[in-house]
């Protein structure tokens, strides 16, 4: 076998290993997710997610080191969302209320699913003073961009003359509270819910 072979080989076994020890990290987080919605927080325990995955609690810490990093994580996956629409917006050739709506509509998506939808979303006091600081500037972040793209509409008159900080506040509300009713088994798809939701959202802030 050649140098060259060997090292190509080398770099799949490693690509693979990595994709595996990913997948079974998501499995941990969604196990962890779920749990969490459906007993709180402080309820759920490490030996619980334990159970859920019918692995040993040892197996879990090759993984992550605490329940409080599982918590953390969670945060970071919706927010990464909100990050993802932030960014496919600013990307945009449309008016202020196009990029508000593609902003939302990325947003909203994190909210669904087995990790980001959920009560374990409102757990913000639940994490760490350092963790908190950090989710909390990343949120300050996110709704300083929506300000912005409501401001973008009022200029370029797409969107009704208000104040883009009060509406950007109804926007976002509209949007995390979802945290607290939205469930998998709910009478409506999530494609149902955000259909309605920008078809809201146009109608409301759209300059007639």
């Amino acid at each position: 076998m050649s140098s060259r072979t060997a090292r190509t080989e080398n770099a799949t076994s490693a690509f693979d290993r990595d994709h595996q020890r990913n997948r079974k990290r998501e499995a941990v987080l969604r196990a962890a997710a779920s749990a969490f919605n459906r007993r709180g927080y402080a309820n759920t325990s490490l030996d619980d997610i334990a159970a859920t995955l019918g692995v040993s609690k040892p197996t879990l810490y090759q993984y992550f080191s605490s329940k409080q990093e599982i918590l953390y994580r969670c945060h970071q996956l919706a927010l990464d969302q909100g990050d993802a629409g932030i960014a496919l917006a600013e990307v945009d050739q449309g008016t202020g209320l196009d990029k508000l709506v593609i902003y939302l509509q990325t947003y909203m998506r994190g909210f669904f699913g087995e990790i980001g939808a959920g009560p374990v979303l409102t757990e913000v006091d639940s994490l760490t003073p350092a963790n908190r600081k950090k989710v909390v500037e990343r949120r300050s972040r996110i709704s300083a961009a929506t300000t912005r793209f409501i401001a973008q509409g009022v200029g370029d008159g797409s969107i009704v003359d208000c104040d883009p900080k009060l509406a950007s506040l109804f926007a976002l509300s509209v949007v995390n509270w979802m945290a607290y009713w939205y469930r998998d088994d709910g009478p409506n798809t999530p494609d149902e819910i955000m259909s309605t939701f920008m078809m809201l959202f146009r109608s409301g802030l759209a300059r007639k």
